[in-house]
């Protein structure tokens, strides 16, 4: 009889526990499975939302760069080059009928007239699979090179790591857009906003710098310095004839100079005449009055 007492009350010990424990769980809202915006984003993007610029460019190193054995090489070639023609105008003419040949064009064209001598100073972007073909033309023709300086940049590296962290860019871009219809509160609206925005300028700037490299690596760069050999013959194998030039020049500017020294001095011209007519004068009086005494 003991026993099923004993066992009763083991059971309504039992019971009693049960229902404090229901009552608890229902009554602590901490139990409750709260599910936030956080949850549903994958951890690179959990973290991200939460850092700032920095953060996101240190993920985007971690993303693997292409393989860049297979990759094409970015160069970079620029020259600087001197030429001297005897007939300059002929020789620019040869050097625009060469530009449209190559499919080339001038950056930058600046003419100068100096002493009777021409010169142009030409800045010249040439397709860069054309490039020693130019400078080869350049070479054979007519005129004279007198300075040549060819470099190279390979900036293949640069190229192909701001490509890379621009495929992150846009990949995390493309999620944070996706965000936006998720999000559970304004707070969360906002930080996404923020991210977006910061990703699109970051991707502007990345593309504007790969725009830039591409170009330069797609057309090189030809400084030419054209010029009449006149321009330098003092020091070249002709001075002579520029010493005859010089030399009839210089006399006939002695010529002009003594010419206006002597009209410059009228005044002393016009006493010594009047001196030398009054002289006569008087000369001419004693005579006639040594031949004719009595007059």
């Amino acid at each position: 009889m003991k026993r099923n007492h004993l066992w009763l009350l083991l059971m309504l010990v039992a019971m009693g526990a049960c229902s404090n424990k229901q009552r608890e769980s229902q009554a602590n809202p901490a139990n409750v499975e709260i599910v936030t915006l956080e949850d549903n984003i994958p951890a690179p993007e959990a973290r991200m939302l939460k850092g700032t610029s920095a953060d996101r460019n240190e993920a985007a190193q971690n993303e693997p760069l292409q393989n860049q054995q297979n990759s094409k090489s970015k160069i970079i070639r620029t020259g600087n080059i001197s030429l001297e023609s005897k007939k300059i105008e002929q020789s620019k003419a040869n050097l625009d009928a060469l530009l449209k040949k190559h499919n080339a064009y001038y950056e930058q064209e600046i003419t100068n007239n100096n002493n009777d001598f021409t010169s142009y100073n030409l800045s010249i972007r040439v397709p860069a699979n054309a490039f020693d073909q130019f400078l080869n033309e350049l070479e054979k023709g007519e005129d004279k090179v007198t300075e040549k300086n060819i470099s190279a940049r390979d900036v293949s590296i640069e190229y192909y790591d701001i490509e890379s962290r621009l495929k992150s860019k846009r990949a995390f871009l493309e999620r944070y857009q996706n965000m936006v219809s998720n999000a559970k509160s304004v707070k969360d609206l906002l930080e996404i906003q923020e991210q977006i925005r910061q990703l699109q300028e970051d991707i502007e700037s990345s593309e504007a710098t790969m725009r830039n490299l591409s170009n330069q690596v797609n057309y090189s760069t030809i400084t030419i310095n054209l010029f009449e050999y006149q321009a330098n013959l003092p020091m070249g194998s002709n001075s002579f004839w520029v010493k005859i030039k010089d030399s009839l020049i210089f006399g006939w500017n002695m010529i002009q100079t003594i010419a206006l020294g002597i009209i410059s001095l009228w005044p002393v011209w016009t006493i010594v005449i009047v001196v030398v007519w009054a002289i006569q004068r008087i000369r001419k009086n004693r005579k006639a009055k040594r031949i004719n005494p009595q007059g």
